[in-house]
């Protein structure tokens, strides 16, 4: 394969070519027609036939796609001049004294134009060479080329053949400054495109600048308390501990929890793309679910929930839209001191879609801050960072999910008038889809469920397993704790098996959970009731672990999450197969 049959296929050098083509072809027929007004037979016909191919050349151009068929029209037409030529300088005066000779300039030219400096222009040089070089060693033999016109023509011809030659080098003039200019704005297109690159990923950057340091700052705050709260521990060692200090305790740690749950859901928003399923989703399933969450906050700051009950279908993510609803009516909720938060479904004036707006009698929002609010971490009256007043990443979420999901928000607020946040969806015709398994509240748990229960935990880090041992004994349940699946599965040689196994995904000498909890179920000969815990963000995991019939609880695990997928595994302990994954793990992804 030659260099040129490397290069994609260029639209724009075939068109090249036939106006290249055409401009001979012309010049030929002016050509042939001096020749036969002087009555000159042989340069007529040499140029009428040239004229004729050409033609032909051009009507197999029109077919030409592939870059073999613009290798073969652009091989043909320098074949067919370079041949013209040699006849011309055959029948006409000289040889090496032919008006025709400095058409053999053109070839390679024409050569460089067509293909660039590779192999086919290397040989068209050599051609051109080749042919004056042999039209010169005629004189240099003696030899004398035969003269077949009139003399008196001589000057005349050269004129013509001048005047073509100065023709085409000024054709060959604007091709050059037409690739010129063309290269010039591809050169000044990507310039522009890698600045504009490069500030976006410099805004990025900066983005994430900010987000890890208000993220530093906010993780700073409980575990500084816990930290004071330890230490006030330490101090009192062998005394009963002050209600004050552990509910301080309970507290801090229940703040990191929260903060670093809603980092990594944040997180997940930019990779989620990829895994949205966007189908018929009733809102009234939605709204029910708000009023669940919402009704007793809402009752005790005397306010009005008013969430209007509808019966609308719409297309979109049903765990994404009940996240970004439940943040825009927990935000309603928070910065509203008295008055009413609406939740209403309205038909748009086009017929194809429904607004859904989420109105508040509140603080209202400036209209100068109105895009600031969609920032990581802002928040309007929340300069000092306190994590009581929440952590300025919930309408970052809704505005990201919105995009992932092609929903268009409006804001319309004003300072002391409330906020409307109106969310734009598709609408969908009710259907009986697939259940939305849309996170319902968790009921607290009843200690007694877990009494004189038996719970394998595997877990290769010894401060993790000692704290996740001593939470699941005081619930009542014989523990036993293991740093390797080898020691889990030699226990289980001589020992009954345990009523549930909770593992932690990455284990040493490159185990995971998943492998040992399909091990010790093959190895008892049943689907073993089990769940992994894991610090790992990726949400690939989280479809592994699906797929594997896991639950997958996230680091740090709270308390009441584990304690809800534990009754969920033990109420099946009996059945044949424990499939509860499908049923709570996405309800405890929100």
């Amino acid at each position: 394969m030659s260099d040129a049959e490397g290069d994609s296929f260029d639209p724009q050098k075939l068109q090249l070519l036939r106006q290249f083509g055409w401009t001979v072809a012309f010049f030929s027929l002016v050509y042939s027609a001096y020749s036969w007004h002087i009555d000159y037979p042989r340069g007529t016909l040499i140029m009428a036939v040239n004229c004729a191919l050409l033609l032909v050349y051009q009507q197999v151009c029109l077919r030409v796609t592939t870059r073999r068929g613009y290798l073969w029209c652009a091989n043909v037409f320098l074949g067919i001049n370079c041949f013209v030529a040699v006849l011309g300088s055959t029948y006409f005066s000289g040889g090496l004294y032919s008006p025709v000779i400095p058409w053999f300039a053109l070839v390679p030219v024409s050569a460089t134009l067509m293909f660039g400096f590779n192999r086919n222009t290397q040989a068209w040089v050599a051609v051109a060479m080749a042919c004056v070089l042999g039209f010169s060693a005629l004189e240099f033999m003696g030899l004398e080329a035969p003269v077949l016109f009139d003399h008196r023509y001589t000057g005349q011809f050269f004129a013509v053949c001048l005047a073509g030659f100065v023709l085409l080098l000024f054709l060959l003039t604007q091709i050059f400054e037409m690739a010129k200019n063309r290269a010039l704005q591809e050169s000044l297109q990507r310039n522009a495109e890698l600045r504009l690159a490069h500030a976006q990923v410099e805004a990025a950057y900066l983005a994430k600048s900010r987000f890890l340091a208000a993220a530093s700052h906010d993780l700073r705050q409980p575990a500084h308390a816990l930290g004071m709260f330890v230490s006030r521990l330490t101090q009192t060692a062998g005394q009963v501990p002050s209600s004050d200090v552990v509910n301080g305790v309970a507290a801090s740690v229940t703040a990191m929890q929260e903060l670093l749950d809603e980092l990594f859901d944040y997180s997940r928003l930019e990779s989620q793309s990829a895994q949205l399923e966007q189908r018929p989703v009733p809102l009234e399933d939605i709204f029910g679910h708000l009023n669940l969450f919402f009704s007793n906050i809402a009752t005790a700051k005397g306010l009005r929930l008013r969430i209007r009950p509808t019966r609308t279908w719409v297309h979109s993510d049903p765990i994404l839209l009940q996240r970004i609803l439940l943040n825009l009516v927990s935000n309603a909720l928070q910065y509203t001191q008295r008055g009413t938060v609406l939740v209403a479904c309205r038909p748009s004036g086009d017929g194809s879609h429904v607004r859904i707006e989420v109105r508040d009698s509140g603080i209202g929002i400036d209209p100068a801050l109105h895009d600031r609010v969609f920032e990581e971490f802002f928040q309007v009256q929340n300069p000092e960072r306190d994590s009581a007043k929440g952590l300025g990443l919930g309408l970052s979420m809704v505005d990201r999910s919105c995009k992932l999901l092609g929903h268009q928000l409006m804001l319309d607020s004003r300072l002391g008038q409330g906020s409307r946040f109106v969310l734009t969806l598709p609408l969908a015709h009710a259907t009986p889809a697939i259940p939305a398994h849309l996170p319902t509240p968790d009921p607290t748990g009843l200690q007694s469920d877990l009494e004189g229960r038996t719970l394998w935990v595997i877990e290769d880090n010894t401060l993790g397993g000692l704290a996740l041992k001593s939470l699941l004994e005081s619930w009542g349940s014989t523990v036993h704790l293991f740093e390797e699946p080898e020691d889990a599965l030699r226990t289980l040689a001589h020992t009954c098996p345990p009523d549930f196994v909770i593992c932690d995904y990455r284990l040493r000498d490159g185990h995971n959970g998943i492998q040992s909890i399909q091990a010790l179920r093959e190895r008892c000969g049943m689907e073993l009731p089990a769940c992994l815990i894991s610090g790992d963000i990726e949400d690939d995991l989280r479809t592994t672990a699906q797929e594997a019939g896991l639950v997958l609880l996230k680091k740090p695990v709270q308390a009441a999450k584990l304690r809800s997928v534990l009754r969920h595994g033990l109420k099946n302990r009996q059945s044949p197969a424990v499939d509860v994954a499908p049923t709570i793990s996405t309800a405890l992804a929100a």
